[in-house]
């Protein structure tokens, strides 16, 4: 078998195991899945090539599903960092961008060589300010009070996407 099937095979086992964790199956339970499912087709595609073993399986993401035919009630840990992730590139690309929005502004009106200090919808509670030096000697940027959007918002879609109340509510089994 060469690196190329190797790498195939690789891929749809991790990407198996993707979908096994976001379905909520715990770590030593996935790591045995993707173990049978490498081991399964290694064998087969010694017999009937990796093509059609890969074939043979599908979707990974649907066998992930098969594997796990209700959704545990844990938390999902992952899932919520991955938009917390998403929540906080967000926050910051658009204060940076409304940032430099606003010290646009404050070049076009004309203002030179003092502080402008202002609010932009929809930050509310963060006070962007710009000062531009005359005759272009530079510029300085800044946004106040802007943590609460920048730390919140993030933690929120973590809380509401992993769920943390699942862990105190599970049935004992």
């Amino acid at each position: 078998m060469g690196i190329i099937d190797r790498f195939r095979i690789e891929n749809a086992v991790q990407t198996y195991d993707f979908w096994l964790e976001l379905r909520g199956m715990r770590s030593r339970r996935r790591k045995e899945a993707r173990r049978e499912l490498r081991t399964n087709l290694r064998d087969a595609a010694a017999d009937v090539g990796v093509t059609q073993a890969l074939f043979n399986i599908g979707s990974p993401k649907e066998l992930a599903y098969a594997m796990t035919p209700e959704a545990t009630q844990r938390p999902r840990w992952s899932l919520g960092a991955m938009w917390a992730s998403l929540a906080f590139v967000v926050v910051v690309f658009g204060l940076m961008y409304t940032a430099s929005t606003f010290t646009s502004g404050v070049d076009a009106s004309g203002v030179v060589g003092q502080q402008v200090t202002g609010f932009v919808f929809p930050w509310f509670g963060v006070d962007f300010m710009a000062r531009i030096e005359p005759n272009r000697g530079g510029l300085a940027v800044g946004a106040g009070n802007a943590q609460w959007y920048v730390l919140g918002l993030p933690l929120l879609a973590f809380v509401l996407v992993a769920r943390p109340w699942r862990a105190f509510t599970q049935k004992a089994s």
